[in-house]
């Protein structure tokens, strides 16, 4: 199963790829562990003239940018910039001990069994079939080689890599899926209908937020949710990522590097609890939170204009990007060695302005050019995925 999930993982991501991505950041220096573009853009970025013809209210941004034949329109509101914003590095969590493991599990069970070796043993084989297959599969992941797990016969709960987590009530999962031999519709709940029902999104939420603190989450931005109904049972299926002071921790969403390291959750939550989640790269510890200072979108749109006109960025100017959000963007560690699968012992956010038109949209408008772009909030270069 913890195989199966970082597998569908990769392979979305690696999909989706193909479809678009952000893009390329010049030649870049490493100061710090972050990479920084050096050369003529330098000077030309931090010295911006350039008019556009966008106009800038408290919240919105509209406007076109670039050249007749190399354009983009924005058409979307824009986030005001929270005081406090930082580079964060994390590290692997030694805070995921048993202690935390058994409030984790939560269970009411006299029973209670530490799988913690067969866990680790069951890690290690996939490792072996990953890299001796016939398709060898080599990855990067976030945090180390450690492993612990208690079961109690139907709910089982795990840490592994000291950022990774799992749990599931077999029997409250098994519920949740029946509900597909039968008649099941699936709807897509937008921020708008998180109220509604007897048995709310909103509600089912707070149900997995409060199971989260247990692994010490206070704070989740959700990606999607869906509510699968039966005949006679119901639950929502959550996808979310972390979030700092409220910015979302986010690759960009349609791309995928080689060493990538996507901090996931996925849950399934019905009235009567959890049933499953996972979190994958998403527990790790802040040891250092650096205050750094965030470009405008003012400036932004300035610094799209060069890229524009350079062509580092290539737009038919049919598209209208109707997103603009500053997030955390988990810097790509490097590729792992050939045949080798390697374990990173930290990861550093950085923020991102991310500027995007949906992907549904994109795929549905047959559109030329990136569905989304991501520029560096501290130094204005392209991030590329």
């Amino acid at each position: 199963m913890r195989k199966n999930i970082l597998f569908m993982t990769m392979a979305v991501a690696l999909c989706v790829s193909a479809l678009s991505g952000c893009q390329k950041v010049p030649e870049t220096s490493e100061s710090n562990g972050i990479q920084h573009a050096q050369g003529a853009n330098d000077q030309q970025i931090s010295g911006i003239t350039a008019e556009t013809s966008g106009q800038r209210s408290a919240d919105d941004y509209e406007g076109t940018i670039g050249t007749t034949n190399n354009q983009m329109n924005i058409s979307a509101q824009i986030p005001a910039i929270p005081e406090n914003v930082y580079q964060i590095t994390l590290k692997p969590n030694d805070n995921l001990d048993m202690d935390r493991l058994t409030a984790f599990l939560d269970s009411a069970s006299g029973n209670i069994v530490d799988t913690s070796e067969e866990l680790g043993k069951e890690l290690e084989a996939n490792e072996i079939a990953n890299t001796t297959g016939d398709e060898p599969v080599f990855y990067s992941l976030f945090g180390d080689h450690s492993a612990l797990e208690l079961s109690d016969g139907n709910k089982t709960a795990s840490f592994t890599h000291h950022t990774w987590g799992h749990y599931v009530d077999s029997d409250l999962r098994e519920k949740c899926l029946a509900i597909f031999r039968g008649d099941t519709t699936t709807t897509l709940i937008t921020p708008d209908k998180m109220g509604d029902g007897s048995f709310s999104a909103e509600k089912a939420a707070e149900i997995l937020l409060e199971k989260l603190k247990a692994v010490g989450v206070s704070e989740i931005a959700f990606d999607k949710i869906y509510y699968n109904e039966g005949s006679d049972y119901s639950y929502y299926e959550f996808q979310f990522s972390p979030a700092y002071n409220g910015i979302k921790v986010d690759i960009g969403y349609n791309s995928y590097s080689f060493g990538q390291v996507s901090p996931t959750g996925f849950a399934f939550v019905s009235m009567d609890g959890v049933a499953d989640l996972s979190l994958m790269d998403f527990l790790g510890k802040a040891v250092e939170k650096e205050p750094v200072e965030i470009i405008s979108f003012d400036q932004v749109a300035k610094i799209l204009e060069q890229y524009l006109d350079s062509g580092m960025i290539e737009a038919d100017g049919t598209m209208t990007y109707n997103r603009a959000e500053l997030k955390y963007y988990p810097v790509p560690n490097p590729a792992p060695k050939p045949e080798e699968i390697e374990y990173k012992p930290e990861l550093v956010l950085i923020p991102i302005w991310h500027i995007y038109m949906p992907l549904d949209d994109y795929i549905d408008g047959h559109y030329a050019g990136p569905s989304t772009i991501c520029i560096n909030a501290i130094t204005g270069e392209l991030i590329n995925d």
